[in-house]
């Protein structure tokens, strides 16, 4: 394992390699502070950059974009009580309150040192799970990888912000994008409309630029012409003492540990896990009043959470090609389009690749707590500016990364009509993140599952053979249960709500 991460480092310490990860993590800083863009946009842009980009340089800069969008969001949450990115929402609680009181350079201090720490945090766990994890999955049949694959469907569904209906029916209409072409199995044509262009299925770079680049900039038009004044214009970041922050060492150990866990779930992501790190730190606290105003754990909890679940996710995306949230789903489109089949066999084939790619996250962790230190000036100018302007070089951008796929214009038709339905979707509560990972997790799960059934003569049973496969199966019958019956327990209650009678004496 040691000589395995060398090999990693040793790659990242090169010159290209670093100067990726740096921009990559300033990028992301930017990004995440300003309200209306987001990780996944960020990466969406920079495909067609990568193109001519090796591999793990290229990965290696949106690992930097992952990491700096999550401090990049305090900097919103904090001045201008405006968070950049979801999870920046918890850190406005007591972060605002304190620039309220002229600490607003503290407050990004304590931001930055619970980032810092967490992302550490994070990364020990991902570099000692990802092996174990990924040695046991090595020794996984079709079968069982066809079993993950719809477990990491129905994780999906079950604990994503919208309901599961509304989540199964996004990774229903993803798997069927992902059927259209020709059959990997009897070469017939499959929702193609006798068009040729459609015979290779659905362009994926311009299906991910529309649903994370076009869907994203139509959804935000209501922040063109808006601007936002920030707490104070003179901000001078102040770490605080390491004592002050060791001395709250129960926030950031509980705030990376919900981070790490929860991110390692599919579909969870960085949505509720800070909220709850938060909410355990404020009532083990022996001043939970305190918390709201102005308290440095509750921004300690949240920033140490949000990087923390970096490393959470980087689990089931490297072990069993498993996305934990979107920006790791357009990661995954990323290594699909530079030729990496992820999955679990992406640790045996590529383990350059993988180690690689942990390392990054640290000097991606580095690079943030280094960048954040002389950029917070320039970060508040340019909070306060119109960010409508930045829609224009967003939508050319992801344009030219939909053409440059094929070097075609059908997949920018593509890409737009991914981008209006990604729009009306998000629009009416259906997660896009869900129609992406049924387009991603699709082919595995087909191929992998016709092949079990190849190989089986067509026996079902296949799929409970051994225990390993029962206990999965058992999980997704599970979840759908348990999903089940929470509604139904839901609309049992409210006719009892309904009928007590509301009569006075």
């Amino acid at each position: 394992m040691f000589s395995d991460l060398l090999l990693g480092f040793a790659a990242t310490l090169e010159p290209t390699s670093i100067m990726m990860i740096a921009a990559g993590t300033a990028l992301g800083i930017f990004v995440g502070a300003l309200p209306g863009l987001s990780s996944p946009m960020a990466i969406i842009v920079l495909l067609p950059l990568t193109y001519s980009f090796p591999t793990l340089p290229a990965l290696m800069m949106m690992m930097g974009v992952y990491v700096g969008t999550k401090l990049g969001g305090s900097f919103s949450a904090i001045l201008l009580r405006t968070p950049g990115t979801p999870a920046g929402a918890c850190t406005a609680l007591d972060g605002y309150p304190m620039a309220q009181r002229g600490e607003a350079g503290l407050a990004l201090g304590y931001a930055v040192m619970g980032s810092t720490l967490g992302g550490i945090f994070g990364w020990v766990i991902a570099i000692t799970c990802v092996p174990l994890l990924a040695t046991v999955a090595m020794k996984a049949a079709s079968a069982d990888i066809a079993l993950i694959g719809v477990l990491g469907l129905i994780m999906v569904t079950a604990f994503i912000r919208a309901s599961m209906l509304r989540g199964l029916i996004g990774v229903t209409l993803g798997l069927l994008i992902a059927t259209v072409g020709i059959d990997p199995v009897d070469g017939t044509e499959r929702f193609t409309f006798g068009t040729y262009q459609l015979q290779s299925g659905i362009p994926f770079a311009a299906a991910l630029v529309g649903f994370f680049g076009f869907a994203v900039v139509l959804s935000d038009t209501s922040l063109i012409g808006t601007s936002t004044e920030a707490v104070t214009q003179k901000v001078r970041l102040v770490l605080p003492k390491m004592r002050e922050v060791f001395s709250r060492w129960r926030a950031i150990v509980i705030g990376a540990g919900y981070g790490v866990g929860i991110g390692a779930i599919p579909g969870v992501g960085a949505e509720a896990s800070p909220w709850m790190a938060y909410g355990t730190v404020r009532n083990q606290s022996k001043n939970p009043e305190a918390f709201g105003t102005g308290e440095p754990s509750g921004i300690l909890a949240p920033e140490s959470n949000n990087n923390a679940s970096c490393g959470g996710t980087m689990v089931p995306m490297l072990t069993l090609g498993i996305p934990g949230d979107g920006t790791t789903a357009v990661m995954l489109g990323a290594l699909i389009l530079h030729g990496v089949a992820p999955g679990v066999t992406l640790m045996r084939d590529e383990p350059v690749l993988v180690w690689g790619l942990l390392a990054s996250l640290l000097v991606a962790t580095v690079f943030m707590f280094l960048i954040a230190w002389p950029s917070i000036t320039l970060f508040v100018r340019v909070l306060g500016k119109d960010r409508g302007w930045l829609f224009p070089f967003i939508l050319v951008l992801a344009t030219l990364g939909a053409f440059a796929s094929m070097n075609d214009f059908f997949p920018v038709w593509v890409a737009l009509a991914c981008g209006v339905l990604g729009w009306v979707l998000e629009s009416h509560g259906f997660p896009t993140v869900t129609v992406v990972l049924g387009i991603i997790l699709g082919p595995i799960i087909e191929q992998n599952a016709r092949l079990a059934l190849s190989l089986s003569q067509n026996d079902w049973g296949v799929f409970v053979g051994t225990v390993p496969r029962m206990l999965i199966a058992a999980l997704i019958v599970g979840l759908i249960a348990w999903e089940l019956w929470r509604h139904l327990s839901k609309h049992l209650a409210s006719p009892r709500k309904q009928s007590v009678p509301h009569g006075g004496n």
